[in-house]
């Protein structure tokens, strides 16, 4: 590491701090324990985020929050249009320290362009020499974490809150859903009762198809679980639907699907953004993980955080839907689990 990216931060206070966070939900939310920190010891917080994640966190979470738009994939990048927008916010809210908690190389550039004095993020080492080498250029304080899944030794939760390191007294990050819950909701929804089944794509090579998700629903309503199944892809909620005969919803924003979550009974789903907002509200949480030679790191690393959860590696779909209905009254009892 060079010398002027392992330098410490300047003794005198810091007060105003930018969170860069431009990629998923589930990412933005592994952030809440060091927001909670940060906001804690008295900073004032400002957040870049995307425009798929900008209401991840409740409004009262930051002070300022700026958004970029980000290029369609398979492309990188932020639009030119939303940068020089973001870009001048960031400016005159003149922030003095940065903490690039995204993987997108654009960030790091972005905090640098935008003159923040500390700028703290992540470095892989030799995993990615040339990405290494550019982040050392942009950053002044910079974290080792490596690049590959098999690497990782812990939770996502404790790489993302060794950012903040000197800037609060923490010893690690918090697990209070009664600190963590007020930063994610802007009010209390009303609880339904019903376990929520996040529907969700990410996985049908993997066997979690639409036939496996209304396997889950059936078995949970013949277990006298209510189930209601949620997601923001319509075609795969109306093949669901008619496969399960049950129905699916689809919130019309971000605030009304977190809503949803926060007054489930359970929450059930892939390994997701419903996992995270369920882990940092408190909600039991049954998490679907594929198969694979990372499937044990990927569990360590992203089950979720402060909520009583079960994790399930799929080898078979077809006993997902009793695993799943057998996991959920211990879960609901407190008897949290091991992978399993």
């Amino acid at each position: 590491m060079s010398r002027r990216c392992a330098g410490r931060l300047r003794s005198r206070p810091i007060s105003r701090v930018l969170l860069v966070r431009v990629d998923g939900i589930g990412d933005a939310l592994a952030c809440a324990p060091l927001v909670a920190a940060l906001r804690d010891a008295g900073h004032e917080l400002g957040a870049l985020f995307s425009g798929r994640n900008r209401d991840a966190f409740a409004a009262r979470a930051f002070a300022r929050v700026h958004t970029v738009e980000r290029i369609a994939w398979p492309r990188h990048g932020m639009t030119a249009e939303s940068h020089a927008r973001a870009l001048a916010e960031v400016r005159e809210a003149e922030y003095e320290v940065a903490l690039i908690a995204s993987e997108e190389p654009d960030a790091y550039a972005f905090a640098k362009a935008a003159s923040i004095g500390q700028r703290i993020g992540f470095f892989n080492g030799w995993e990615k020499p040339l990405k290494t080498l550019q982040t050392h250029r942009l950053l002044t304080r910079a974290l080792y974490r490596p690049a590959s899944a098999a690497r990782a030794a812990e939770h996502e939760v404790e790489t993302l809150f060794r950012l903040g390191e000197g800037l609060h007294r923490e010893d690690g990050p918090t697990r209070d859903v009664g600190r963590l819950r007020p930063l994610i909701l802007d009010s209390e929804p009303r609880p339904h009762g019903a376990v929520a089944l996040q529907l969700n794509a990410k996985f049908v090579g993997a066997g979690l198809d639409i036939a496996a998700f209304a396997a889950i629903a059936r078995e949970l309503e013949r277990r006298k679980f209510p189930t209601i199944a949620t997601g923001d892809d319509d075609d795969f909620g109306a093949a669901f639907a008619t496969r399960a005969g049950t129905s699916y919803v689809h919130p019309p924003t971000l605030a009304e699907w977190k809503g949803l979550l926060a007054g489930a009974l359970a929450v059930v789903t892939p390994d997701s953004g419903a996992a995270h907002v369920a882990g940092m509200l408190g909600v039991p949480c049954i998490v679907l993980f594929p198969r694979g030679s990372t499937a044990a790191r990927d569990v360590m690393r992203w089950r979720p955080w402060a909520a009583p959860s079960c994790a399930i590696v799929v080898d078979d779909p077809k006993q997902v839907p009793s695993r799943v209905a057998a996991a959920l009254a211990p879960l609901l009892a407190g008897d949290e689990d091991a992978p399993r």
